[in-house]
């Protein structure tokens, strides 16, 4: 862009100020889109060279100062949640400690008696989680990892993911120690329907992935073998949520259930549009449409429009 506008001729003041907006307006878009790529300071170094080139006058200097103050406060952000995640897995693998067995009832459900709340929470702690996966992390374990290994790098920089599909495991986890605590038939029987009425809750929010970790938790085998304390639960309402899990036709009724979440999202106010998608399943489909799609033309150009008609497609299915 310098190089054909080198020319004195060429650049003029209307000419300059519409090179530098464009300029200033794909570095805005970089920055905010995908902050991961500036945590190294080589990255940030380019940036600012870049930006310095901007900075002519007054406005575009002020331009310039926000988007850094802007990215100086996305990757403070994302290393804070780095460090808090890391604490805390720390601090759980330093806890050996079982949880107790009671003959009163015990757990989650005498913290908060409320499923509706109990699922506000746990979409508050899905959408932090799910808003610090970066797309940068995203195409690089479609690309390094084969469909088994997503998400398993912790340490590397596709580090959010892993914490994130950490967390769906800990939370299906939480689920059956839950219902394991209980010493007394009645309190396991009040326990299920209670995790049930949350799932429900999750599902009436649009949270798909705390719905998926707790019915996946209620259907781990120590928990299904409990033949006595399920005779006296209303098992309708799990099965109706268990059909959200069926994998037939490559997850039908969970999908047609996100098209409807989505409709609703859409048409809803801002403070109700929450649609979180089981996210292992969204990795999935992602990298069957990476791997699946030709991603070079033979001009050596991105062949953008065959990924996004898979893209599409395989979510829409």
């Amino acid at each position: 862009m310098f190089t054909q506008n080198a020319d004195a001729v060429n650049f003029c003041r209307e000419g300059r100020d519409r090179m530098f907006s464009h300029l200033l307006r794909l570095c805005r878009e970089w920055a905010t889109s995908i902050p991961h790529d500036f945590r190294s300071e080589h990255m940030r170094t380019r940036l600012n060279e870049l930006l310095g080139l901007c900075s002519v006058d007054r406005n575009y200097k002020q331009k310039v100062t926000d988007l850094q103050s802007s990215l100086r406060s996305a990757i403070n952000k994302l290393e804070r949640y780095d460090k808090a995640v890391k604490s805390l897995q720390k601090t759980l693998a330093e806890n050996t400690q079982r949880p107790l067995q009671s003959d009163l009832l015990v757990g989650l459900i005498t913290v908060c008696s409320d499923p509706k709340v109990v699922a506000q929470q746990l979409t508050h702690i899905e959408m932090e989680r799910f808003s610090m996966v970066g797309v940068d992390e995203i195409l690089l374990a479609l690309a390094n990892n084969d469909l088994a290994d997503l998400g398993r790098n912790r340490n590397g920089p596709m580090g959010s993911i892993s914490f994130y599909v950490e967390w769906f495991n800990r939370l299906s986890s939480f689920a059956a120690t839950e219902v394991l605590r209980q010493l007394k038939k009645k309190h396991r029987v009040e326990v299920i329907e209670y995790l049930i009425d949350v799932a429900k809750e999750c599902c009436e929010i649009g949270n798909f992935n705390s719905l998926m970790a707790i019915v996946a938790g209620l259907s781990l085998p120590a928990i299904t073998r409990m033949k006595r304390t399920w005779s006296r639960v209303e098992k309708s309402k799990l099965e109706i949520l268990q059909h959200q899990l069926d994998p037939s036709g490559n997850f039908l009724s969970y999908r047609a259930t996100m098209k409807a979440a989505q409709w609703r999202a859409e048409s809803a106010g801002s403070s109700q549009r929450i649609v979180i998608p089981f996210f292992v399943l969204l990795l999935k489909d992602l990298f069957l449409v990476y791997h699946g799609s030709v991603r070079s033309l033979p001009n050596g150009h991105l062949n953008f429009v065959d990924v996004i008609d898979r893209v599409v497609e395989q979510t829409s299915r």
